[in-house]
């Protein structure tokens, strides 16, 4: 007896308008939101401030300067190169770490625009899930009644498994 072929069925995020605009707001896209929370504001905050939160061309200075140290240290006594590479090491975790506390800092005065993302994140993945696992279709359809049916089925793919995203115009 052959059987039925089993299909999965597509996913569905609806995105109202009020979170549309936020969104908007804070100059991200529904693409951006399936990032972590924290890599996601940590881009905003790289991309939105006006300092330099960046210290890769520091560390390149220091490991040239460590590099020429090494030569030196390397021709006054051999064990010498690699106490400058110990230090070498170290210097570069103290830069890394200063990085991380400057971001943080920087991160602080972003404190609204991390509110607002964390609403939007929390109503389009509630408790880190996908919203069609938590929600139920029941206040989508009070809503926006047939429309909102008629909407599921023409943005269905036909044999795609794919996430349809859903934005309230």
């Amino acid at each position: 007896m052959p059987y039925p072929v089993l299909v999965l069925r597509n996913s569905f995020m609806v995105v109202a308008k009020e979170e549309v605009v936020r969104i908007k707001h804070i100059n991200l896209t529904i693409a951006d939101l399936f990032k972590k929370e924290n890599d996601l504001l940590n881009e905003l905050v790289k991309k939105e401030s006006s300092l330099q939160l960046s210290l890769q061309n520091e560390q390149q200075a220091l490991n040239d300067i460590y590099l020429k140290l090494k030569t030196i240290a390397g021709a006054v006594d051999p064990t010498l190169a690699s106490h400058t590479e110990a230090l070498q090491v170290k210097a570069m975790k103290k830069i890394a770490a200063l990085e991380k506390k400057m971001l943080r800092a920087e991160k602080r005065k972003f404190e609204a625009k991390q509110r607002q993302l964390h609403k939007i994140k929390a109503v389009l993945f509630p408790n880190n899930n996908l919203q069609e696992r938590i929600e139920n279709i029941i206040p989508f359809y009070a809503k926006w009644g047939d429309g909102f049916i008629k909407a599921l089925y023409q943005n269905s793919l036909a044999l795609q498994q794919e996430l349809v995203v859903l934005e309230e115009a």
